[in-house]
């Protein structure tokens, strides 16, 4: 076993045992006559000794070689009415929170991200994404600028706004077309939005080499290629798939010339508890779409060594009976099995 890994399980089963002894003192004093308050034990100020090794470990864990974890998370509610609320509350072994609302950003959630990266080298970090781009211009109406300098405006307002957070990285999200039979006009034209689209994005990543970059969509739909040499890591949008036929579609139709497979990270969605969304995080066969892409990206695929997994709608995961973020705690147990998960 990892020795880093070992460390982490230990101090992580030391802290469990030290809550569980303070919750049996609590229950203890339930008998007593006086009312009490009574709340949850505070493990960093129980062992803060303890607790500052395990995040010494946790950090180190985060630079060794292993199964990269991420989740997207909706920040969208500036005033928590819970702890679900907060991106910080998330599993500690989470490696990258994908904030879904990366601009506006209140002084709460710039403290979150600085404490997630001093202490437990959780990396916060913002998206892109020319879909969503070019899906708000055409709900636009009396348009009166062209799509590609609407999308040079908007991606500039994105990166000028964010520059004053502290993220640590980036994914840009491009899906392009299969160009087998588009005319020559519309390869045309795909290409030159795409060109935009990463030339836009330079300065940031020259002026960011020791951020984290990631590529999130389908690369063989690039015209060029050279985004994916620069990317850390290649997301595949895999968070519709229904089964493991779906996942390995998507990761074959990946695997051709030019495209580094050993950069592939698979999405899955959490379950979610409204009731319109019933059917969300669900492959067909009733099976929880984090788990079993947790399970399926755990072993080699097709001479494949999956890099990663990422979590769509990560803070419905907060909402379960058990334990908060239950499912991928446990997700994350199955990339990692040496490690326990807090």
């Amino acid at each position: 076993m990892n020795l880093i890994l070992f460390k982490i399980k230990k101090y992580s089963l030391a802290l469990l045992l030290g809550a569980t002894a303070a919750g049996m003192v609590s229950c203890n004093k339930w008998t007593e006559a006086e009312p009490l308050k009574i709340a949850s034990p505070d493990i960093e100020e129980q062992n803060p000794a303890l607790y500052a090794k395990y995040l010494e470990d946790l950090r180190a864990y985060k630079t060794s070689p292993h199964t990269i974890n991420m989740g997207w998370f909706n920040n969208s509610k500036k005033t928590p009415s819970s702890q679900g609320d907060h991106f910080s509350k998330v599993p500690d072994s989470l490696d990258y929170i994908v904030l879904e609302s990366p601009v506006d950003l209140v002084d709460r959630e710039v403290g979150e991200m600085n404490d997630l990266l001093n202490k437990k080298g959780s990396k916060v970090i913002f998206e892109i994404d020319f879909n969503q781009i070019k899906t708000a211009y055409a709900k636009k109406e009396n348009n009166t600028v062209t799509f590609q300098n609407f999308l040079t405006d908007t991606v500039s307002s994105i990166l000028l706004a964010v520059d004053k957070f502290p993220y640590q990285g980036l994914v840009l999200s491009y899906m392009g077309k299969e160009q087998m039979h588009l005319t020559p006009e519309e390869k045309e034209l795909l290409e030159a939005e795409e060109n935009i689209f990463f030339q836009m994005l330079n300065p940031w990543l020259t002026k960011n080499t020791g951020k984290s970059l990631f590529f999130k969509g389908s690369p063989q739909n690039l015209i060029n290629k050279d985004i994916l040499k620069r990317a850390s890591y290649i997301v595949l949008p895999t968070e519709n798939a229904v089964d493991s036929g779906g996942l390995n579609y998507t990761l074959l139709s990946a695997t051709v010339d030019g495209i580094p497979t050993d950069k592939f990270i698979v999405l899955a969605s959490m379950t979610s508890y409204k009731a319109d969304e019933a059917k969300l995080g669900y492959f067909q066969n009733g099976s929880r779409s984090s788990i079993a892409t947790a399970r399926w990206a755990a072993a080699v695929q097709n001479g494949i060594h999956i890099a990663g997994i990422g979590y769509k709608n990560l803070a419905y995961d907060y909402f379960n009976v058990l334990k908060s973020y239950q499912y991928s705690r446990e997700a994350i147990q199955i990339t990692n099995p040496a490690i326990k998960v807090k």
